[in-house]
């Protein structure tokens, strides 16, 4: 904790919270600007001060620090306010403008679910739309279009289930509504309406339109008319007037960092005049605090009513029946985007790129709303913003005092049944809640590492040994050891908390041939070989390596292998990339012909292995309770153990496919900086040139910023670097081995004297074949070779079929 923070904490608990302010009681009063009204006591309204005073530290915090450059907070429970603060600047340049509770902020995809979303459920309660009219009933471009675009409803759009992309490029350009609705009408669909979540500003642009199809007004005059002027939202709406102009907080445009306050942010809404369904709304956090009391009121504030009981609870309720990603008409509830932290199930909220969020607990009648200026000096949001939402909710939901015992009030919007909350069991869990059964009687030898924990934490080797009943031969460890605890290299030794006998499969001071391959001296003496090791879902990951070698040596000596299974931690469904030619395969880092992201688990792997490679052991792998292929690792609330320590988190492991092709070349793929394989780059690159060439592509899932850095280790250690860093936003629509492909295109066409063909062959085993740094080397297009493989991934995909087992 730094000393701001500890500060803060010393004179919140030594003085108490400042009187925060209540909510306006009447529609009609003069000032409704939060700074000019009645305070009360946060301990009044059920908060523990000394807990909430935590929240109120780490914004200041983060603003202190550089962070951000200026925040408002307010956190408001049962009508009233409990903290609603300022801090920081609204403006940078060319001065320091200090920031205050009626600053207005350029709200972004909050838009979204306050004005679009809001304006759709009045409607759909007047009975001017309905949710599962075809868009096209209100839009003809999307009748004229045809096929599944006219098969999209006004449900899909609400939970980004249209199979829209995010959004287009139309940073400069000027565009009508019309033109643009013809455009998303006309636009690839990504898959089938209704198949499956990806975030889109698409949908909601056309949310928009549909508004002003069926009310006969455009969205701002809508939205002013029917939801903020009765709602008393005064500094809220589109396109502010220059009368306002001292209250807003800046944000940038482009790479100059110009200020822009009060000219919307987004490329899109730009083009469009200001006013679109995804973005251009600006509030203060007061409007935004009488905004989310209507909505805990069940559609009411001050006797003014804007929406039914019943269409709040139909516009918060559970309405994607997407398991991991839970959305409302509008709202997120628990997908990957949300900010809830310890706050429960069943409230909701939602985030704006610039910066902004607000989440609402209707159990507790609680609602957080964080507005940040975060863009402004920066071309893309700060990466304290996202930890920094999820860490005042947590502490919010800390310092709430007196919830009911029990399970009390059930939100409306929870669904009935709570099959989209997965608890997934590995192998591990499973053999634990069988108490080893499957073991006893055998003479057990266990390959592993650190990442052999089940999901209490506890290691596999602690876990049979603690048994006393299992005869455990010898362990047998992969690179780092079985606990994680030692250099890249391994002997063979003793493991000093069990006391058993340790085998090596990675000492680096054996020839070649010997390094990684176990022998018939270490297996002697057990008949059950147990592999339990994290994998994540990339060929060229050594680990499923040593599960081949350790099948081959186990079926020569007739010893049972039991794989316990593990989730893939890019899911089940991700496949892509060149399949390993036959010539380069048996390596260690090219075991088996498969494509580089194989969307296996490692049990599914160990029966490819054993049937396509002829290995022929006893093999038994023992399933996931729970897991299935869509689930990414963060849905299956298992804990996160680093696999390696280059992959430290899951951005990291989505695009190592990608990144980690590059290596056999003359770049740093950030080994030795806090950022592995999410930066890149080399002392010769232009970190500007290379990321303005790679946005240009518009890659699915993924933006690039130039950066500096000195590796401390690995190659180019204590050499400054210009490059990329990789700013991963969507990890279901990245395509990383497509990514790869790109990135040295870009480079190549950069630096064609750095990176020649004799180079570029160096990337053969990790890519896979020799076809492909041959295809960059002669100026290929990407996209050309990303075709390529194309055949090859659709036969991985038969030819995998039969292995599946969830």
């Amino acid at each position: 904790m730094s000393a701001i923070t500890r500060r803060h904490l010393l004179v919140a608990s030594a003085l108490g919270l400042p009187l925060a302010t209540a909510l306006p009681t009447r529609a009609g009063s003069a000032d409704r600007r939060p700074d000019a009204a009645a305070t009360v006591d946060p301990s009044s309204i059920g908060f523990l001060p000394d807990r909430l005073a935590v929240a109120d530290a780490l914004v200041a915090d983060a603003v202190a620090t550089g962070g951000v450059p200026g925040a408002v907070l307010l956190v408001g429970r049962r009508g009233a306010i409990a903290i609603h603060k300022a801090y920081g600047n609204a403006a940078l340049r060319p001065g320091p403008v200090p920031i205050t509770t009626g600053t207005i902020f350029d709200l972004a995809s909050l838009t979204k679910p306050v004005a679009t979303a809001t304006a759709i459920m009045r409607l759909v309660e007047q009975n001017r739309v309905a949710l599962e009219s075809p868009v096209a009933d209100y839009l003809p471009p999307f009748a004229k279009a045809g096929g599944d675009r006219a098969r999209i409803t006004v449900r899909h759009l609400l939970t980004h289930a249209a199979g829209f992309p995010a959004g287009g490029a139309y940073s400069g350009k000027v565009r009508t509504l019309p033109q643009i609705i013809d455009e998303i009408a006309q636009s690839r669909q990504l898959f089938p309406p209704g198949e499956r979540f990806l975030y889109s500003d698409f949908g909601f642009i056309a949310l928009g339109a549909v508004v002003e199809a069926a009310s006969g007004e455009p969205l701002d005059s809508y939205a002013k008319r029917h939801l903020f002027a009765p709602l008393g939202m005064e500094s809220s709406g589109y396109r502010p007037g220059p009368g306002l102009a001292d209250r807003f907080a800046a944000t940038t445009s482009g790479e100059a960092f110009l200020n822009i306050a009060g000219h919307v942010h987004d490329p899109t809404a730009q083009a469009l005049g200001g006013v679109a369904g995804h973005a251009g709304l600006f509030s203060t956090g007061g409007d935004l605090a009488r905004f989310c009391q209507m909505l805990l009121n069940g559609g009411e504030l001050d006797g003014t009513r804007v929406l039914k009981p019943e269409t709040v609870a139909q516009m918060t309720a559970k309405q994607s029946p997407f398991i991991g990603e839970a959305r409302s008409c509008g709202w997120d509830l628990d997908s990957a985007y949300n900010i809830r932290g310890a706050l429960p199930p069943g409230s909701f909220g939602h985030t704006g790129f610039t910066g902004t969020s607000l989440w609402i607990d209707p159990l507790s009648e609680t609602f957080v709303v964080l507005l940040t200026n975060a863009v402004h000096a920066r071309p893309s949001a700060s990466p304290v913003v996202i930890p920094l939402r999820r860490q005042v909710s947590t502490v919010v939901a800390a310092a709430i005092a007196d919830l009911p015992p029990g399970p009390g009030r059930i939100p409306a919007n929870l669904p009935a049944s709570l099959d989209d909350q997965v608890i997934v069991q590995t192998g591990l869990d499973v053999l634990r809640a069988e108490n080893f059964a499957r073991l006893r009687g055998r003479r057990v030898g266990v390959v592993c590492n650190h990442t052999a924990v089940e999901r209490e934490g506890n290691h596999l080797a602690d876990l049979i040994t603690g048994t006393g009943e299992i005869n455990l031969v010898a362990f047998f460890a992969p690179e780092h050891g079985i606990r994680g605890e030692v250099d890249a290299s391994v002997g063979d030794g003793i493991d000093k908390k069990t006391g058993r006998k340790v085998y090596s499969l990675y000492n680096l001071k054996l020839p070649r041939a010997q390094r990684y391959r176990p022998t018939t001296a270490q297996f002697a003496g057990i008949d059950t070989l147990v592999f339990d090791i994290q994998d994540i879902g990339t060929r060229y990951y050594t680990y499923i390596a040593t599960l081949g070698y350790c099948m081959e040596r186990a079926a020569k000596l007739g010893i049972k292998v039991i794989v316990l299974d593990r989730p893939n931690p890019l899911g089940g469904l991700l496949v892509e990339g060149p399949i390993l030619a036959p010539e380069l395969s048996g390596q260690f880092t090219a075991y088996h012909a498969i494509p580089i992201t194989h969307g296996l688990t490692v049990g599914e792997l160990a029966m490819v292995y054993n049937t396509e490679r002829k290995i022929g052991a006893n093999l038994e792998v023992i399933k996931m309770p729970n897991w299935n292929r869509r689930l990414l690792w963060d849905q299956t609330g298992l804990p996160w153990v680093n696999p390696s320590p280059n992959i430290r988190n899951v951005r990291e492991a989505a695009l190592y496919p990608g990144v980690g092709f590059l290596e056999g070349l003359p770049l740093s793929v950030g080994r030795g900086t806090d950022m592995p394989f999410e930066i890149l780059g080399a002392p010769w690159v232009d970190g500007s040139a290379l990321a303005d060439r790679m946005n240009k592509r518009r890659l699915p899932g993924v933006s690039f910023v130039p950066a500096r850095f000195t590796p401390t280790s690995s190659k180019y250690k204590g050499v400054r670097c210009g490059g990329v860093q990789i700013n991963l936003w969507d990890r279901r629509i990245c395509r990383p081995s497509e990514l790869g492909i790109y990135l040295i295109d870009a480079l190549v066409r950069l630096y064609p004297e750095k990176l020649p063909a004799t180079t570029l062959h160096d990337m053969r085993s990790m890519v896979g074949n020799k076809a492909i740094p041959a295809a960059v080397a002669r100026g290929e297009s990407p996209e050309k070779i990303i075709a390529s493989w194309s055949a090859d991934v659709e036969a991985w995909r038969k030819r995998r079929a039969p292995f599946l087992l969830y």
